[in-house]
């Protein structure tokens, strides 16, 4: 099941997001581990128009979560959300980011939102392939711009449009 994020869910949402920032992983920029108080934080900015969820079993384990953010401070870009979609180490390629995805698609549609951004690490294959699955389309390569440890690593820009209207995969 995918609810609204709460309170309760920052020590969970911190073990998940420090899942991938594991070496080889390639899922965010950071480095460093976040602890509970940190996403209690990162909750306080997350509500509408830009919230997040969690995917919660039925036992009540929340094994992923996703939101929708600011893509830009500058007014001309109020109707541009970025997605972020993160899942247990122990539950990948279960098909939970799949679903967390098509959760923020519609979510973004209902919102009000023209169009959804990505910033993927191009060696991300299993995250750029479901977004192309989706419809997000590349649109910008930044060349070695994120230092991941001892290297600079590529990042894709896909856009979905979501004006448009579309057939999601099943």
């Amino acid at each position: 099941m995918i609810r609204y994020a709460e309170q309760r869910d920052a020590p969970d949402l911190a073990r998940i997001y420090n899942d991938a920032i594991k070496p080889d992983i390639y899922a965010t920029c950071d480095v460093t581990p976040v602890g509970p108080e940190n996403r209690l934080a990162w909750l306080a900015h997350h509500h509408h128009p830009y919230p997040a969820w969690v995917y919660e079993t039925e036992s009540g384990q929340v094994i992923g979560w996703c939101s929708l953010s600011p893509f830009s401070v500058r007014p001309g870009f109020s109707g541009v959300a970025e997605t972020s979609v993160y899942v247990d180490e122990a539950s990948r390629y279960r098909r939970i980011g799949t679903e967390l995805l098509r959760h923020l698609i519609a979510e973004g549609r209902t919102l009000g939102f023209r169009s959804l951004v990505s910033l993927v690490f191009e060696k991300n294959i299993a995250s750029v392939s479901t977004r192309l699955r989706y419809g997000f389309r590349p649109h910008v390569v930044m060349y070695e711009v994120a230092q991941m440890r001892e290297a600079w690593e590529n990042v894709l820009w896909l856009q979905k449009d979501l004006v448009v209207e579309d057939l999601l995969p099943q």
